[in-house]
């Protein structure tokens, strides 16, 4: 979590087996993270993690140099340590599963009397269960 000059406000996360890295940047200003969300909280499919905005392209941190609001998204894979921040990453294309995920997003609602949206149907991640537990 934090700033940089290219993604502006962006998120990473990195799956419980340490072999998948997503990547969201270019949030929106002043509140780009879902209330509470801090480096090293578990998340779920369909969680609220940000919020899209246009942050980015620039040394000034909340400084808005992108036109359009958007989100911007990857997918690392890493089957190796020593690929990460190296000239053998590998990302991938993240087009059809954009699609796929667009037909089976997770409905939200604004939470009253905060900035926030939380999704309405909650999800249980064993996974996500047996992380809080260690």
């Amino acid at each position: 979590m934090g700033w940089n000059q290219y993604g502006g406000w962006r998120i990473g996360i990195r799956s419980f087996d340490k072999k998948r890295y997503y990547y969201y940047a270019h949030l929106r200003q002043n509140y780009p993270y879902f209330t509470g969300l801090k480096e090293g909280s578990a998340v779920t499919a369909g969680d609220v993690i940000g919020y899209m905005g246009h942050t980015g392209y620039s040394t000034k941190e909340n400084t808005n140099n992108i036109k359009t609001v958007h989100l911007h998204w990857g997918l690392q894979l890493i089957f190796d340590e020593s690929q990460k921040e190296s000239d053998n990453e590998i990302w991938i294309d993240c087009y059809a599963l954009t699609r796929f995920l667009y037909k089976n997003r997770s409905q939200t609602e604004k939470v009253p009397d905060t900035t926030d949206w939380a999704r309405i149907f909650q999800m249980k991640d064993p996974e996500v269960l047996k992380w809080k537990k260690d």
